[in-house]
This record gives C-alpha cells, structure tokens and sequence, in this order.
C-alpha cells in the first residue's frame, strides 16, 4: 500500500566505482589544468571578500550621494530646500514662533497657555476697575470754614503779604507808630514808647529780600523768617509768628530788655530792681569780688548793639544753674588760636537766652550782677512763662 512518503533513494552510489572517483576527484581551472583543494578554498574565500568589499562600496557611494551638496556654475554651493521648503520657512517667520507648525513628532513649541492668559485678563480687569473706583469715590478737601479740613495757605501765597508788612515795619518814624503789625499789640504800647525813648527809631529803606523760610524753634515750634538787605548794604532778619495774621516778633528783633544793657554793672548809674534781659550768655571762668568759683559760675553777657561783656553769676546748687548747665556746657568743636590758626578743641558755646538778671547791689560791695532765673531759649520766646526745666532730648541738643 502506498505510504504517500516520497521515495527513499539510497545515500550511496549505485555504483562503487562512482563513489571511488567521488573521494579522488581533483578540481580543475580554467586551462583544464588540476587545482589543489587548498587551492580551491582559498578561490571561494577571495570570491566572497571581494562580494562583500563590492556591497561596502555601494553603501559608501550611497551614502555619498545622501550628503552631496550641488553646485552652480561658479562653483559655488546651492542650497538643497526647493521652493516648497523656502516658502513654507518663510510662512514661519512670518507668523511668529506660537503659529508655527509642528514639522517633526520630536519637536516641543512653546505656547501660552489659556490658564495664563485667563489670570492675566482677570488681574487686568481688577486692576481697572479700582482705578476707576479710586477716581469716582476720591473727593478734595473742602475749602477753609466748612468743618472739615484746613487748608494752610503756602509760602508762595504768604511771602508778599509778609514782605509788605516788613516794609511798613521799617519805614515807620517811630516804634509806637507799628503796634498793629506786631505781636501783642497794644499791650506791649508802653514796652514800645520806653524804647522809643531810649533808642529812637530810624526809618529804612529795603534794597532786597532773601526767600522766606521756616524755622525751627524749641518746643517743636515753627516761626517765619524774612531776610533783607537795607540800603546801606546791612542785613537782617525778622520774624513772624506762624499763626495768622503772622505778627512781627518786635522783641526779637530789637533784643528788647526791661533796662540798658550796659548799664547792668553799675551800682551807681544801674537799674535797681530785677529785669528781663535779652542777651547771649556764655559759661566763663572769670570770678571776681564776693564770687568764689566753688560756689558760684560765671556766665559772661553780651549784647547785639554793644560791644561791652558783662559778668553776671548764679548759684552752683540752683535750680537756675540746673536749668542752665545743658545749654551752656562746653562741647568738641573748631577752635581759633590767637595766632589764627583753627584746629579742634572745647569751645563754650554762645546762646541767645531771656534772663531775669538783678543787677549790681550798691549797698554791697564788691557785688555783681545775678542772675535770678532762665526765661526763654531764643529772643522770639515771649520771657513771660517762669521757670522752664529742659527734659532728657533737649539737654542733648
């Protein structure tokens, strides 16, 4: 029965003398000529090394031709991008780097995403309608006299009126003829005919005025201070109190005292009772008659319109000196030596100052004036408040 196998044929020959001349069979070259066997392995090698060197070459070529760049008939390169290319680069230029198309998988454009831009539109937003609402609700000060804000008039504004009032000041004839346009009024008409008496008033012409300014006083007080130069080229200044209607502080300006200056030290032709003098007063060690340094401290005077200096003393253990002591102590500073030159050294400082001065006792020899009390820091201070002890920050000033 048929196995529906192919045939088996036999491995051997059929013949044995065939299989003899399979085992002796020499190969042969072209000429016919008998080839050893090495011989012939070695052919079949160099057959396929040369194949393989030919495939080699053909990749080399290949790839040779994937990396050729043209060029024209100068010699010169030519870009491989056809128009195609060309016009699609230029689209993108064109369109900014958010519209550009994705030409690769790979490549990663940045955007702006919506989240973004929907913060950005919603701060925007916030921020318009405050300005808007900051613009609709805010509302000016109401003018001066309807309850709610005072509105201070500006230097500007104030300047003129005050350099007329400094006109009018010092073309008067007479002290007694500017009582309205100083401070006090006419309660100080007696302080001024007592001046008129002793020094009398001239009239002056102003050439120019120096800017207003402000300044600061003790007490965290603010005057106004008007400069000017007259006609005979002499410069001053005067003050004004800060509150309408900007009064002239008169007794700074004329370093008013109860009596004359110089004749503070003289037993003789002095005043006999106590009075408030304007003078600068300066820490001195000069002592003389019934005042020993242990227990007194000299304070050297002097005034504006002379060139006399008097010493007057007050106790070491009063409340004067206590009052005193701060403002007059010696301090670090430049220093003049006789020879001109300046250098550093301790200086006692020289300040203006209302004091309450009892002057020489006739009836006791040897005696002084004394200084009975410290009223005001400053000639624009009235000198009619008592007694003033200065705190911790104003003894460090």
């Amino acid at each position: 029965m048929p196995s529906g196998l192919p045939e088996q044929r036999p491995t051997s020959p059929e013949n044995p003398k065939d299989e003899d001349r399979q085992r002796n069979y020499t190969p042969q070259n072209e000429l016919g000529l008998p080839v050893s066997k090495s011989a012939a392995e070695k052919i079949i090698e160099e057959t396929v090394e040369e194949a393989a060197s030919l495939e080699k070459r053909s990749t080399n070529s290949e790839d040779k031709q994937r990396n050729y760049t043209p060029q024209n008939e100068l010699g010169l390169p030519v870009s491989k991008f056809t128009a195609e290319k060309i016009i699609e680069s230029a689209m993108e230029d064109a369109t900014g780097s958010w519209e550009k198309p994705n030409l690769e998988p790979s490549e990663d454009v940045g955007r702006v995403s919506s989240r973004s831009v929907l913060i950005v539109g919603i701060g925007f937003t916030v921020l318009l309608v405050l300005v808007i609402w900051i613009a609709f609700t805010f509302k000016a000060p109401k003018e001066q006299g309807q309850g709610k804000v005072d509105i201070v008039r500006g230097i500007g504004e104030i300047e003129p009126e005050l350099q007329n009032k400094v006109t009018e000041f010092l073309a008067a004839e007479s002290w007694e003829d500017v009582a309205h346009l100083v401070r006090g009024g006419d309660r100080i008409q007696e302080q001024l005919s007592l001046y008129q008496q002793r020094s009398p008033k001239e009239s002056i012409t102003i050439k120019k005025y120096r800017p207003l300014d402000v300044i600061m006083v003790r007490g965290d007080q603010s005057l106004y201070m008007l400069g000017y130069k007259d006609e005979n080229e002499r410069t001053a200044s005067v003050y004004f109190t800060l509150e309408e209607p900007h009064h002239i502080i008169w007794e700074a300006f004329v370093a008013y005292s109860d009596g004359p200056f110089d004749a503070l030290d003289s037993p003789s032709e002095g005043p006999k009772d106590t009075g408030t003098y304007r003078v600068y007063a300066q820490a001195d060690g000069y002592y003389e008659g019934i005042y020993e340094e242990e227990s007194w401290q000299s304070i050297r005077l002097s005034y504006p319109s002379s060139e006399k200096q008097i010493n007057a003393y007050l106790k070491r253990d009063s409340t004067q000196a206590e009052k005193l002591e701060p403002l007059l102590k010696k301090r670090e500073g430049k220093v003049r030596s006789d020879s001109g030159a300046v250098g550093r050294g301790t200086i006692a400082p020289t300040v203006p100052l209302i004091l309450s001065i009892h002057p020489s006792d006739p009836s006791v020899p040897g005696s002084s004036p004394e200084i009975i009390d410290l009223l005001g820091v400053g000639w624009h201070e009235a000198g009619s408040d008592g007694p003033q002890i200065l705190n911790e920050s104003q003894k460090d000033q």
